[in-house]
């Protein structure tokens, strides 16, 4: 995360994620869903996140550049700073510009990266009332996932998304193409599509198999071993994503997968040329929807 501060302003670049496997393990008396999965942060695209600390004592306002983000304690963001401000008995006095480059709702983790943004920026402008465990379970209170954005770094995560144990490699730069249809889809509908049957334990060497492969850089395995449980329901339900996967794999991706629980794709690709002449041509095809190229 770029980060950047002065007296009266703070910023924060904040990462999306793609989830490079998913898998649904199980589903607790509290009806939250139990993964494993390998999340890996985006440098690109990102949100920017900037914080005025000139607001008037007691206010928290939330502006968004995408008019389809709600303000104020509607936003992840502003509950992310009301949080911070009572678990560190500080008044809160903050206005919260959004500049959405993430898809909202789309499988990426937008909001939960800027709800952690938020926390990490006000927690060290105020000099760390809160220490990094205390920093995280804020952060668990707001949402799963948004424990893994305060440190954005590939992790196996486990549990219901909050447990992260960190890659002892770099990951290979890969070619990745980004599409992002103009529908949102929740994480709650993504769980609720699920197709029977989905709900059972990663199998045996599965994990061990990607992260060899991708340890080695072996593209051609690790487009074979990659896949996402929720894929198939949210499919079902919008066929348009199906269609969306083969032109991209006609386009000349290696492999195609929906990432967390969509509508987002990504294609990976042999390599940047081949990458920049699917964007092209698939642009052509789908001007309505944002194809961008990401990168770790």
């Amino acid at each position: 995360m770029e980060c950047f501060m002065d007296d009266e302003l703070l910023y924060m670049s904040a990462p999306g994620k793609i989830n490079l496997f998913l898998k649904v393990t199980g589903k607790r008396p509290d009806n939250y869903h139990t993964l494993e999965s390998l999340f890996v942060p985006l440098s690109s695209p990102a949100d920017d996140i900037a914080i005025d600390l000139a607001a008037a004592p007691g206010t928290i306002t939330v502006g968004s550049s995408d008019i389809m983000l709600p303000g104020g304690m509607g936003n992840i963001a502003g509950r992310a700073a009301e949080l911070w401000s009572k678990r560190a008995c500080v008044m809160p006095h903050w206005d919260i510009n959004i500049v959405k480059n993430i898809p909202v709702a789309a499988g990426m983790g937008g909001g939960s990266s800027d709800a952690a943004a938020v926390l990490k920026l006000l927690n060290d402008h105020a000099g760390k009332p809160l220490d990094d465990r205390s920093l995280a379970e804020t952060a668990l209170e707001l949402g799963a996932d948004v424990p893994f954005f305060l440190k954005p770094e590939p992790a196996m995560m486990s549990g219901i998304g909050e447990i992260a144990e960190d890659l002892d490699f770099v990951l290979p730069e890969m070619n990745l193409l980004l599409l992002a249809p103009q529908f949102p889809v929740s994480a709650a509908e993504g769980y609720r599509l699920m197709l029977p049957g989905t709900v059972s334990p990663l199998a045996p060497g599965l994990k061990t198999d990607l992260l060899n492969a991708l340890r080695t850089a072996d593209l051609e395995k690790i487009s074979a071993l990659i896949f996402n449980d929720l894929q198939p329901g949210v499919f079902n339900k919008y066929p348009i994503l199906e269609i969306l996967a083969q032109r991209m794999t006609q386009a000349g991706a290696m492999r195609v997968l929906m990432t967390g629980s969509g509508p987002t794709l990504f294609g990976i690709f042999a390599d940047s040329k081949s990458r920049a002449q699917a964007q092209s041509e698939l642009q052509a095809a789908y001007p309505e929807y944002r194809i961008i190229p990401a990168e770790f």
